[in-house]
Parts: structure tokens; sequence; C-alpha cells
């Protein structure tokens, strides 16, 4: 036996070894090839955004706070530019955190699955209960928010303040004329963060009606908190907590701003007088309108401008209040002008928002009767139908349009972001490539809006999407998601040059600079006249000439500037650039307007390429599709009508996917994904694979019949047109979320089974099903198997072969008997059926008989190998130091025992052993080791019926089949016979091939004792002194025995109920017994385990008790007449019916527990005769 498992050792080495000779030489072949420009084009081409495990992110990174970047001799300019900067900045931070977390987690609040129609009772709040912690952190969040947006107010009003009796003590008196546009857009990106809460928690009524369920649930729990295992403080802490949260959140935030001196200190009063302030926010906001405006709806509006533009929005309502008096009449027209544009605006995914309603709902009541805004209500619902018809039409007329542009970039961006390409001029191409990326991203943004308001829109104002339109919305799609697969494509390479591009666009703004600082220092140095002290003194005062102060700040933003453009493109440093930028572009300023207005520009498309991989990830996302799931089927029917279009669908099935990725962020229910990969999976299987294998099987069968038969199929292609449903079988697996779905496997499983059952149900037309079989290999390239029909017997049994490829979960599935030679399939493994498998001799029989008796031998080499592996694990388990002590215990027990003349192993020591491996842990099904090792033996048992019941097979199958045959005991052979009778030489050799199949017979009859090998193969090694540990394995039997009577008296419990409880019912698990005494003949303690003499200690222990508790219940032992009868009634008096009841059942589970005993008894006894 050790020869044999060393030999074994050494061959699973030799494998090994081979494999990872084979995986090295394969990765220093695709090393090799990368040094290749060629190879590396070559992988990425292949390169799969479905499909790669790692992806490249681009993101610049600052190492520098804004304290060190922002360093000047100018130290008023300093103290200026950082607190607005960092203000700023950390709006912009918490803007990000908020589209990164915030968002999706409100917005998938309380999402079921689709077989859920309505919430369980108790689910609601539940899953609040669940996020109440990111509720708490929202709080946090929202805090630090408004009080960034308070300083950044307070800093503008400081700067701004229109005191001109002490003009000449202010330190940024020379800031006045200053307009600050990036800190009034960052005010409005604040703003817009806000509504955008506001906006989703008031369209997920859940957030809502789960708050307001969980605070009626405590008011409850607040009643008796004991019971809720609480105490009366915690639940007041805990309902405190709640209602802030349900005041904030339902609130309004943004409302709350505008009402409320969340400012601190009355800060606001002083802010409503502050008119020069006031009003240069005002023209900020006018400006950056008109600058917005001018890109909507064209090929130039940047991905967040529709974002922005409500933001501003957001700020003209709060500079009404601030007021306190009617808008300006033209910039109320310019924001009715946006209303008309864009009546609908989408903050975030599936949420949207009406600017009408946001003012209706927000501006004060001295806004509102501004007879502008009064009109522009009276015609919302002509301007909504007008927007609707414009986006139908740009739909029908434009989309194409984009269509091919966005081809067109795709092609061009492919090549000129090239390796080949970009190896051969580098540097020429950088200006292209920056250009190219800002024009994919904008032209995907055009396509993304077009695709989300014209869904939304028709949703929105419940106008039916035709066809046609869908169809248009369909190709949209598509060509969003081929151009995130281009940039996922080209992401290397568009890493690589990424640093030179941005380097390119920020020496645009240098070349721009340098003569303005040259000019600004001439024009210092002639205007300076002092020395140097006073200069250094005026610099810290601000005193002195005003147009002085003017230039030295003006060189400090230069320098500032210059600086941020020469560093990194990282979100401080784009802060602190347009900061600048705003000071030296004043209206005072030296600086062109067309100058000042490029810089701008190039500051945008700086931001925007500095974070492409996000935005590129912003304008090709479509999980708001989720909200329209109902269209993906028709999307599936209608691209199966174009199989031209069939390259096309994993990019549909990418669109439909994005919702899950929203899901995953906002760490939505398991069950709500998979409910949706479900319904993805269900409706590519309904409207695409379903309809594609009938057409095929069509096909073939026409084919087929018009060659058999002529005139029963007339097929002419001129006139019916041509389907090339090849195309969907060359595409690659399409990939859901967590799973594949194989189109070509599944046409083939499908035609492979239709084949099959309609060859059984009329098996004279097999050769026409065989010859469809050879066309759809020849026309369709579909590899399908031969028609397997087993000669006159369609046996639909278990087949033993798939057994023994997978004895490991047979034996795990299945419980044995051993007096019927059956194995039973386990409650659990069939809980959505109404019936139990069973696997029989007479399945065993049938299936030798179409596989043949070799399978016999390879039964035992896979019981065998199962064997060892479980031998590893039962080694594994009496090694461990906490089982090695306990027995070691009982060892020691057990030897005082007999020291003292005892003879008998306790039950009661046995239950204590139980208990103390019980407390070692639990698994999660409440399973102790022991139970875990109690399964082990049996599974190992379940594999010795497995192999007995092969043999038993195989003797039925040989006595059937040597029914009619001469007896074999005889000497007699055919070849002799026919030899002597002088038939011909083809004769005596089909008598010699006659003579050794009977010989084979005769050997399969007499067999060998499969059971004593598999006892032999592993005794040596487990007795062996490397194996000491195992010698007391006979002392934990007793205890394997009170587990598996246990076991067993709650399996035969729950047969008789239904539902859950019922999972894990049984009644018969001889693999156990089986088990048991196999191991203890392999260990040799079949002695020591009868020194024991246990199973007569428990029975005699058992029949002890149940006697002991019958006596308290027996009339018999007492005595007869009037003095028992006495007795009795005072025995019973004392003793209440409550108890007597009790004792009944004791006594009942007493013999329960005395026959499940006897019943291992026997079936033990029994095993063991079979390794004697």
């Amino acid at each position: 036996m050790g020869s044999r498992t060393m030999r074994t050792a050494e061959e699973e080495q030799e494998k090994l070894r081979r494999f990872v000779d084979e995986w090295r030489s394969h990765i220093w072949e695709k090393l090799e090839q990368f040094d290749s420009t060629s190879s590396q084009a070559a992988a990425r081409d292949v390169g799969d955004i479905n499909e790669d495990p790692v992806q490249i992110v681009t993101k610049p990174l600052e190492g520098f706070t804004v304290l060190d970047l922002i360093a000047t001799d100018n130290f008023p300019f300093n103290k200026l530019l950082i607190v607005l900067a960092h203000d700023c900045h950390e709006i912009l931070q918490l803007r990000k955190q908020a589209l990164s977390k915030v968002y999706p987690r409100l917005v998938v609040f309380g999402l079921r699955s689709a077989s859920e129609e309505t919430a369980l009772e108790g689910e609601l709040q539940k899953t609040f209960a669940r996020s109440f912690k990111f509720f708490q952190d929202l709080l946090e969040f929202v805090s630090k928010l408004r009080a960034v947006l308070s300083n950044l107010v307070q800093q503008l009003e400081a700067i701004y303040s229109g005191d001109t009796t002490k003009s000449s003590r202010r330190p940024y008196a020379a800031f006045w004329n200053v307009h600050l546009r990036t800190a009034v857009h960052c005010l409005a990106e604040g703003f817009t963060t806000l509504i955008t809460i506001d906006e989703i928690v008031a369209q997920n009524t859940s957030i809502g009606h789960s708050i307001s369920l969980f605070k009626r649930m405590l008011h409850s729990v607040r009643s008796e908190p004991s019971a809720f295992a609480m105490e009366p403080d915690q639940v007041e802490s805990l309902d405190s907590e709640v209602s802030k949260v349900d005041n904030v959140l339902m609130g309004g935030l943004f409302q709350r701003c505008l009402q409320e001196d969340f400012y601190g200190n009355l800060e606001i009063q002083k802010l409503k007088t502050n008119r020069q302030c006031l009003d240069e926010i005002l023209f900020c906001v006018r400006e950056g309108l008109l600058q917005s405006l001018a890109r909507l709806d064209s090929l130039r509006e940047y991905p967040y401008d529709r974002e922005k533009l409500f933001g501003l929005i957001a700020v003209w309502v709060w500079h009404s209040w601030m007021i306190g008096d009617a808008p300006e009449k033209k910039l109320t027209k310019l924001v009715m002008e946006l209303q008309r544009r864009a009546p609908v605006l989408h903050l975030f995914c599936n949420v949207r928002l009406v600017p009408l309603q946001f003012l209706i709902g927000h501006l004060p009541s001295w806004a509102l009767s501004s007879p502008i805004i009064k009109e522009a209500r009276r015609d919302a619902g002509v301007v909504n139908t007008s927007y609707l018809a414009a986006l139908d039409d740009v739909l029908s007329s434009h989309s194409q349009t984009l269509r091919s542009v966005l081809v067109n970039w795709l092609v061009s961006f492919d090549s000129t972001v090239s390796p080949v390409v970009q190896q051969l001029a580098i540097h020429a191409m950088l200006g292209t490539r920056f250009k190219q990326l800002t024009q994919g991203v904008c032209l995907a943004n055009r396509l993304r809006h077009i695709l989300r308001a014209t869904i939304d829109i028709h949703a929105y104002l419940e106008v039916p999407i035709n066809k046609e339109q869908l169809k248009k919305l369909r190709h949209v799609a598509e060509i969003l998601k081929a151009v995130e697969a281009m940039f996922h494509r080209r992401s290397s390479e568009t890493a690589l040059g990424l640093g030179h591009m941005l380097q390119l666009a920020q020496s645009q703004i240098l070349r721009r600079l340098s003569p303005l600082k040259a000019q600004l220092e001439a024009d210092l140095l002639a205007m300076s006249r002092s020395t140097g002290v006073f200069m250094l003194a005026r610099s810290l005062t601000r005193s002195g000439k005003d147009m002085d102060t003017k230039i030295t700040d003006a060189l400090a933003a230069v320098n500032v500037a210059i600086k941020m453009a020469e560093g990194c493109s990282s979100m401080q440093s784009n802060v602190i650039l347009r900061l600048a930028l705003d000071v030296i572009c004043s209206p005072n300023s030296k600086v062109p307007d067309d100058v000042a207005s490029e810089m701008m520009d190039l500051c945008s498309v700086i931001e925007l390429v500095a974070d492409v991989h996000n935005v590129v990830k912003l304008v090709t996302d479509c999980s708001f599709l989720y909200w329209s799931r109902d269209i993906m089927p028709a999307c599936f029917k209608m691209l199966y009508r174009k199989t031209g279009e069939a390259r096309h669908l994993q990019l549909v099935v990418s669109a439909f996917r994005d919702p899950v990725n929203l899901m995953i962020t906002g760490n939505a229910d398991l069950s709500v994904i998979e409910s949706y990969e479900k319904e993805m999976e269900e409706a590519i299987s309904n409207e695409l694979v379903a309809p594609l294998c009938r057409d095929i099987e069509t096909d073939l069968r026409l084919h087929v019949h018009s060659a058999h038969l002529k005139g029963a199929v007339n097929i002419n292609p001129t006139k019916t047109g041509v389907r090339d449903l090849s195309w969907f079988l060359h595409l690659k697996p399409l990939r859901l979320s967590s799973k594949r779905i194989h189109i070509r496997s599944r046409v083939e499983t499908y035609l492979i089974a239709a084949f099959y059952n309609h060859a059984a149900v009329a098996l004279h037309n097999w050769k026409t099903y065989g010859e469809m079989r050879h066309l759809a290999e020849l026309k369709y390239g579909l590899e399908l198997d031969d028609i397997h029909l087993p000669g006159q017997t369609l046996e639909q049994g278990v087949d033993v072969l798939e057994i023994m490829r997978n004895i490991h979960l047979f034996v795990a599935c299945y419980t044995y008997n051993l007096n019927t030679q059956v194995f039973i399939e386990r409650v659990s493994n069939a809980r959505n059926r109404k019936y139990l498998n069973t696997v029989n001799v007479r399945h065993v029989a049938n299936s030798i008989r179409t596989h043949g008796t070799g399978i016999m031998s390879t039964t035992v080499n896979f019981a065998y190998q199962f064997l060892a592996q479980k031998f590893i694990v039962f080694s594994q388990f009496l090694f461990d130091d906490h089982i090695k002590s306990l027995l070691i215990k009982e060892q020691r027990f057990y030897k005082e025992i007999r020291e003292k003349g005892g003879k008998d192993y306790p039950v009661d020591r046995a239950e204590k052993l139980n208990k103390d491996i019980r407390k070692l842990g639990l698994t999660d099904d409440g399973l102790s080791f022991l139970d875990q090792f109690r399964r082990l033996i049996a599974e190992m048992g379940n594999a010795l019926g497995f192999v007995r019941m092969v043999r038993l097979g195989g003797l039925h199958y040989c006595s059937s089949a040597s029914g009619f045959l001469h007896d074999l005991d005889k000497e007699m052979s055919f070849q002799e016979a026919s030899r002597d009778a002088g038939i011909t030489a083809g004769g005596v050799y089909a008598g010699k091939i006659l003579d050794q199949a009977l010989d084979s017979q005769k050997i399969s009859l007499e067999g060998m004792d499969y059971l004593n090998i598999l006892t032999t193969v592993f005794s040596q090694e487990l007795r062996s002194n490397d194996n000491s540990h195992l010698k007391n394995f006979f002392l934990i039997v007793p205890t394997l025995t009170i587990n598996a009577v246990e076991a067993m008296l709650q399996a035969k419990e729950r047969m008789s109920k239904r539902g859950r409880d019922a999972s894990n019912g049984m009644f018969t698990d001889d693999g156990f017994a089986l088990g048991l005494a196999y191991v203890l003949k392999v260990l040799g303690q079949n002695k020591d385990f009868d020194s024991l003499h246990w199973f007569d200690s428990a029975r005699h222990h058992y029949l002890a008790e149940k006697a002991r508790i019958e006596d308290g219940l027996d009339m018999d032992g007492i005595g007869s007449g009037m003095n028992g009868l006495q007795i009795w009634s005072q025995k019973l008096a004392s003793i209440s019916e409550e108890e007597a009841h009790n004792m009944q059942l004791v006594v009942k589970r007493i013999s329960s527990h005395l026959m499940e005993l006897e019943l291992i008894f026997f079936t033990f006894s029994g095993a063991r005769i079979f390794f004697h």
C-alpha cells in the first residue's frame, strides 16, 4: 500500500511540475511579445471593458495642500487666495463625494426585486436600520457642506464690503472691482448638491416612508424597551437621532438655507445690506448663465453645463431672498429663457428637476408676482409639449448625423492613438489627441442627453415611444457604449500621453501670461520710488497708492497662475488657477477680453481632460435605463430582426447592465441585483436566443425536407430574402454582472436536446435528424453530439458513470440503506421538487449493460481516491489539539475504570464529551465539529455502500446475461469445437471471441472482494507510528453514536413537517454504521472498541432511566387492596398533572433513543461482517 501511495504522489508531483513548466514558458512568450510594438497593439485591440480584470484609471494627484501651493511675497493676497481656494476646493470635494457615495445610496434605497410588488411587513424598517449609519454620515456631510458654504458667503461679504468710511483701512479694497466668478460658481455647486439630495429624497418615497415607519416602531419599543433588550435612555437617544434625520432631510436642505440664518451670528443681516456684494454675485450669475446658454444643445456643451446652469439659478433664488425686492427683469427673462429651452433638467441618474416647479416652490412671494414668471406658469404646458416635439425632431433628424460624427470620431481616435502612429509623430499628434479627447466627450455627452431626456420626458408627459423612436434610442445607446469601449481600448495609450497633453494646454496659458508678467514688472519698477523697507511696510498694510496696490496684486496673481500652470493639473491647482485668473482678468486689467476668455476655456478643457476617466464614465453611463427597463425586451427583439447588427448586441447589453454598477455602488440588496440580472437574462433568452433556436431548427428542417420531398418546400431567396443567423453564433459570450450567456452553446444545447427527443419519440426518423446535425455543422459551424440511443433500452434512471465522476457530491446528497440496498436522495437536495431520486441495484445493472463491466473497476478506483481525501480530513480532525486533549482525558478515565475492575464505558461520559466538543464552536447551520466528523464517516460509508451496490449490480447483470448459456463451470471451448467441426477460419475466430467473452463473464461472476481491497490498501499506512494520533479513535465512537442517535431522531421528526423544517428530514443513514465499521477495521481497533462494551452499557443505561421514571407512575409495584390504593393515591397527589405529562414524554423520548441505538447496533453488527 505504501509503495502505491508513493507512486501516486510522484505521479501528481510530475503533473504539477509539467503544468508549472508549461505556464512559465507561456508567460515568457507573452512577455517577449510585449516588447514589440505590433504585439502591444494586438494586445490592446483585444482588450474588452467587459472582460478586463484590471483597468487603468488616470487621476492627477497633488502632493501639496492649498496652503503650500500659494506662497508669494504679497501676504494679504495670500490670505485672500488661500481662504477662497480652500472653501472652493472643499465644496468641489464634497460634490465629488456626493456623486460617488451619497447620491447612489439615496437613489437605490428601498429598491425591491421584480417579484416583490410591495414591501413585506417590517422590510422598510429593517432597510432603514441597516442604512442608519449612512444617514448619520449624511447629516455630517450636509452640516459640513453648509458650514463651508456659510464661510464662503462670509468671505465674499467681507471682500465686497461697501463701507467707504473705512476704505483706507480695509485690506481688500483693491478687490472690489474683481469678479470672483470661481467662488460664485462653487457656491452654485454647493447649492446644486443640496438641491439634488432634496430631489432624490422627494422622488424616492421609500426614504420618507421608511423613516415614518421606523419612528412609529420606536413608539412601540418605548412602551416596553426590555422586551427588545434595550434601556429607556437608549430608546430615547435613538428616537432623537432618527427625528434629527427626519427633520433635516424632510424639511428641505436648500429651503433651510433660504429661510434660516445658517451663516451664524446674524451675518445674514449684514449680507442683506451689502448691496455691492449681492450685485457682484448677481453679475457672475448673469455672466455664467449667458456663457452656458450659448453652449446649450450644441456640440460645445460640457458634461456638467446643465448642472452648473441649475446651480446658478439656485444662486439667483438665494439672491432674491437676500435683496428682499423684485428681481431684475433682464435676469428673470434669462432664467425663463433657460426654462423654455430646458424645462426638465436631470441632476443624477433618473432624478429629474423641473426648473419652473423649483422656482415656484422656492422663490419668495415678491419674486413670484413678477409678470414674466406668471406668463411662464401659464405657458408651462405648451413649453413642455414643444420641448418634447423638439427632442423627437432631434432624435429623428439629427441623431443619425450625430451617430455619423461619432463613428468618424471613433475611427479617427483609434487611428490617432494607435501605438504605431504614436511612435511616428508623438509630438505632432499631441494637439490632435487633446482635441479629440474633448470632442469625443462632448459628442457622447450630447448623445446621452438626447437618450435620457427623450425617455424621461416621454415618461413625464405620459406620451408613448413608437418603434421608430425606440430603434433610434437603441442606436444612441449602442454608440455611447462604443465610445466607452474605445476609451477603454486605448486607455493605456491615453494614459501615456495624458501628461504631455495637459502640459501642452498649460503651455498655452503660460504663453499668454508671460508677456503680462513682464509688463506688470515693468510698470511696478517704473512706479517704484520708495525704499525697500517702505515697500515692505506698504505690502503688509495695503496703504499707499491704489494703482500700486492693484499692480502688486495682479503681479502676485500672475505668479500664482504661472506656478499652477507649470505644476500638476490637480483639483487644488485648477481652483487656484481659476481664482488667480479672476484677479488677473479684472475689468480694469490690461488683459483683452478675448485672451481672458481663451484662458478660462483652456482651464475648463484642462479640468475635463485631467479627469477624463471619470468624465467618460459619466457621459457613457446608462444606469438611468433601470427605471425604463420595460423597453429592454423590445430592444432585443428589434435587434434580432436585424441580423446584420448582431455585433451591436454586447453594446446594448452593456447599456442595460450599467444599473448593476449603480446598485453595487449604492449598496443595494443582492436580491435586487440578482432579480434585475434575471430580467436581463430572460429578455435575452425569450426575445433573442429562443427565436434563434427555433429559426435555425426550422431552417435545417426545411433544407432537409426540400432535399427529400420534391415540391414540399419552395424557397426563393430572391423573394423571401436571406437572414444570415450565423452572425449571432459568432458572437463572444455576453457578459452580465455575474454570469455569461453564450448564444452558440445555448443553440447547440437546444438542438441536441430537440434532435434526441424527436428521435426518441419516432425512432424511424433518426437518420433525418442525423442529416440535420451534419447540415448544422456545415452551414452554421455548430458542434452537435451524436444522437446516442441505447439499443432496445431506454433507461430513465441515474447513470452510474455520472455518480462515479461526482462521487463526492453523491455521497453528500444521498443516504444509504444497508438492508434494502438503495440510496435515497436527501430532502434538502430536492427542495424545488415533489419527489426524491433513488438509486438501486437495477439502475446499476442497466448502466453496466450500457457501458460494460469495465466501469466496476473504475468505480473502485474513484472510491479509493475519494476515501484517500476523506482520510486526510479524518486524520486532521483527530490531530487537532482540542480533540486530542479530550481523547487523552478519555483514555486516562477509561484506564482508571479498568484498573478499578469496571468494564463498561458510561453513557454520561460519552454525553459529556459530546457537549465539550460542541462548545468548540458551531457552523452557520448549527453543526458542531462532531456533527461534521459524523457526516464525514457517513460519507465514507456511503462510498463503500456504492461500491457494494456496483458489485451486486454487476452480479445481477452477469446473471441476466448468462441465463441462456451452458454451465460456465464446465470446461468447453467454442474455438476447439468449431475447429473440430471443420468450420472456416472466420468461424473459428468467432468461436475464439465468444470464448473470451464467456471467460470475462465468468471472471465478473466470481468477482473480487472490493471492500477488503479498500481495507487493506489503507491499513498499513494508517496503523504506522506516523499516525499514532489515530490510536484513540475507538474512544470517540460512543460519543459519535450518541450524536448519531440525536441527529437521526431530529431528522425523523422533520419528516412529518412541511416547509423549511422538512428540508433536513431523513429516515435512514446506514452509511454512518458502515463507515464506522470500516474505519475500526482499517485502524485495527475492533477489539479495543469491543472492550468498551458500549452498546450493552448504553442499553442498560436507557433501560434503567426508563424504569426509574416509570416507577413513579407504575401501580403494579405498590400492591393491591385498599392499602396499595391509598399509597398510590398519595404518590400521585405529590405529582402535578403537568409533571406527569412531562414524565411520559421523557419515557417516550428515552424509548426512541433506545430504539435508535438498537438500530445502529444491528446495522453496525451487520456491516462488520463485510470486513471479516
